[in-house]
């Protein structure tokens, strides 16, 4: 297992460390059997700002905020976001969910420069990303500076959108956030790994038809995907070569036939081959293909 997870403190909202598990037990669509990793911190401080959750891959640090609402999301960077066209989703003590992970970000942004630590990364490419519990539709309006760095997903979508967050101006060893989780003296995070990921139920994307994980490298399937494929090759594997053979012997049969009874023709009758042999092959051409089926 590449999924490693570490906790500041245990948070006292109960939904909220349920969120944090459930988004762990999806990274395993991508990470489970996969050769690259990723660092999960829950409920961690910085700057003196509560930060829900941090994750740190090869080539992203991605600041996250973990919402416990579903249904349609709509919102801008100013002004209220509603679950449903009703329902406020508060960011903290902010107006928005954006404005709040914005301001965690620079927490995290200013920590890192205060303690000395990443000084050769760019972090000024550190992300943010919203995590709800299971969107029905998103329309987020967002200027295109913004959404360079900031991802709204859910949880069914999220190890997709958390695996292509990518930047070539952050290059991360394990051995970093090792030293990194000795300094904020972190614990480890125990969680039910047998658990199964969560269905996709509905396909996110924006109400203009943008895709739903918003991320640098949209081309790359997830591995979860690549899998349903390739189990979807196999099956119909068998039946797809079935039906190839069974196209050749047929027409093997009639250039068969049609030869020997245009040599027969020529010789009274009489070819390579008797019409009988020929009228014997319908039968052996009947038993190929129920072999073929």
């Amino acid at each position: 297992m590449t999924i490693h997870a570490y906790y500041g403190d245990y948070s006292q909202h109960k939904n909220e460390q349920i969120m944090f598990n459930d988004l762990l037990c999806q990274l395993k669509l991508n990470w489970q059997y996969s050769d690259d990793w990723i660092y999960v911190f829950y409920n961690t401080m910085w700057s003196g700002q509560e930060v829900d959750a941090i994750a740190f891959t090869r080539h992203a640090i991605i600041v996250i905020d973990l919402k416990n609402y579903s249904g349609s999301l709509t919102g801008a960077e100013n002004g209220e976001w509603l679950i449903d066209a009703s329902t406020p989703v508060l960011g903290g003590s902010q107006i928005n969910p954006f404005v709040q992970i914005r301001k965690n970000k620079f927490a995290v942004l200013e920590w890192f420069k205060a303690q000395g630590i990443f000084t050769s990364q760019n972090l000024g490419f550190i992300s943010g990303c919203i995590i709800f519990n299971e969107l029905h539709s998103r329309n987020i309006e967002l200027s295109n500076n913004v959404k360079k760095w900031f991802y709204v997903t859910d949880i069914p979508h999220a190890a997709d959108a958390l695996m292509n967050i990518s930047s070539s101006g952050i290059s991360l060893a394990e051995d970093d956030i090792e030293y990194l989780i000795g300094r904020l003296k972190l614990k480890k995070h125990n969680w039910d790994q047998t658990q199964a990921p969560r269905d996709i139920r509905y396909p996110l994307a924006d109400e203009a038809g943008a895709s739903s994980l918003g991320a640098a490298n949209q081309s790359r399937p997830s591995i979860a995907l690549k899998h349903s494929l390739s189990r979807q090759a196999e099956r119909e594997l068998p039946s797809f070569s079935s039906a190839y053979l069974a196209f050749f012997a047929t027409v093997g049969i009639a250039l068969f036939i049609a030869f020997n009874i245009a040599s027969g023709m020529q010789g009274s009758g009489q070819g390579p081959f008797s019409i009988s042999a020929c009228m014997a092959w319908p039968r052996f051409a009947t038993a190929s293909i129920a072999a073929c089926a």
